[in-house]
């Protein structure tokens, strides 16, 4: 067993079981029954990765989510939906509200355990970078926050929805880089959640206008995805039409 932490946040003895007998090999699980209990001991020390019931005795496991991504200290920890809610449209939310990966109920123990290890072992180790500059940007990963700097001095923050914050820092990472749908999909909604192209491109377009007068250029390519970049790609592009 490794050292690593794991908080199961569900209050069927059944389902803990379950999953304490999946990942019991991996890692250390502590498990209890409602939110409340679940702040208590995310307050008393370091946890790896938190695994969440949506439907609890005290509360919603969405609004416990967003609450927990409101707080910096809580900004990197990956957290897991574990949930009977099959539905597209509670996949999404989940997604959007800061989830790492979303899993239905009942769970296979094999590929249960294969995704917790594989987010274990993709979790940054050491010091963690929580602010990054690039061109006229400005990205606080702690806050989720994304900041347009003046030439004279000065800030604007970017009115930027959670999936937006995502979607550009994915560019920003990646400045001139074609990205494909695809790669969009597992980096920003995660690989476990279908989302449709025209989902997609409904965001790109909302992003691309909010950063339309900073002077960078986001373009659809045809036929291969979006690229970000200072300078227009040199590959054929059509900006008002999804690739």
């Amino acid at each position: 067993m490794t050292s690593d932490r794991i908080l199961l946040v569900e209050d069927a003895l059944s389902m803990q079981l379950v999953v304490q007998a999946a990942v019991g090999g991996l890692c250390a699980l502590t498990c209890v029954t409602s939110i409340a209990d679940a702040e208590r001991e995310l307050a008393s020390g370091p946890y790896a990765l938190l695994l969440l019931d949506v439907e609890l005795p005290d509360g919603n496991g969405f609004e416990f989510c967003k609450k927990i991504r409101d707080q910096n200290k809580f900004q990197n920890l990956p957290i897991i939906f574990l949930t009977w809610k099959a539905e597209v449209d509670q996949r999404v939310l989940g997604f959007s509200l800061g989830a790492d990966d979303y899993i239905v109920k009942p769970i296979e123990p094999k590929e249960f355990a294969a995704r917790i290890e594989s987010k274990l072992k993709r979790r940054p180790q050491g010091p963690l970078q929580t602010t990054f500059r690039k061109s006229e940007f400005r990205v606080d990963l702690t806050s989720h926050r994304i900041f347009l700097v003046q030439a004279v001095g000065g800030e604007t923050e970017l009115n930027l929805t959670p999936i937006e914050f995502k979607l550009l820092v994915h560019f920003l990472r990646n400045e001139g880089v074609v990205i494909s749908r695809e790669e969009l999909l597992v980096a920003v909604w995660g690989d476990s959640v279908h989302v449709s192209a025209h989902t997609i491109d409904t965001h790109i377009s909302s992003l691309r206008k909010k950063i339309s007068s900073t002077g960078h250029h986001l373009k659809a390519v045809v036929k291969k995805g979006y690229c970000f970049s200072i300078q227009v790609p040199n590959t054929k592009t059509d900006a008002g039409s999804p690739a």
